[in-house]
């Protein structure tokens, strides 16, 4: 298993640099049209606990196609988990879980755009949240239960969330393709 420690020495970035990082792991619904100023370079680990702590929904949110186009990703979770402050470890639990459910949901349509990958693993949907396992109706119970545990706490609409960011997901693995193709042709 890889280290998931988070730097003793925070590196100071901000919103731009952290969407600068997330586009250098393929997840580029974020980039601006201007030229991205340089950014340090992060490891996985680091770049999922800043998005997880992020004040910036959108990046926070962002956590889900990260975990989708790089599922190998998950194995940082359960470790970050314990080192990050109780409010954004919910985050980071939260939006794993989305991923999870999502990708499940999604299975067929990924695989098709990724070629083959490790599923997420479960790491708190039942343990932590008694939620339904991924694998029940291919994680729409899941997604639906754990959008109505956020929902009735924090009143937003998280299944549109959850729709939204597998849609920005699906759109960028089109482009790529897209683009892929006039390269190859």
């Amino acid at each position: 298993m890889a280290s998931s420690t988070l730097p003793s020495q925070p590196v100071d970035l901000d919103d731009t640099a952290l969407a600068a990082a997330l586009n250098a792991q393929g997840v580029r619904h974020l980039l601006i049209a201007e030229p991205t100023p340089a950014y340090t370079v992060l490891d996985r680990a680091s770049l999922i606990g800043r998005l997880a702590g992020s004040t910036d929904a959108r990046l926070r949110a962002a956590l889900i196609p990260l975990f989708l186009r790089h599922p190998e990703a998950a194995e940082h979770v359960p470790g970050l988990v314990q080192q990050l402050t109780p409010a954004t470890a919910d985050t980071l639990r939260h939006l794993y879980m989305a991923a999870v459910y999502l990708q499940r949901f999604w299975l067929s349509t990924l695989r098709m755009h990724l070629g083959d990958f490790p599923l997420l693993p479960d790491y708190f949907g039942q343990s932590h949240y008694h939620l339904p396992s991924p694998d029940e109706k291919f994680g729409e119970a899941g997604l639906r239960s754990l959008a109505r545990l956020y929902g009735a706490a924090t009143g937003m609409d998280w299944l549109s969330v959850y729709n939204s960011s597998m849609s920005l997901v699906l759109q960028q693995l089109n482009l790529d393709q897209m683009y892929d193709g006039r390269i190859a042709g």
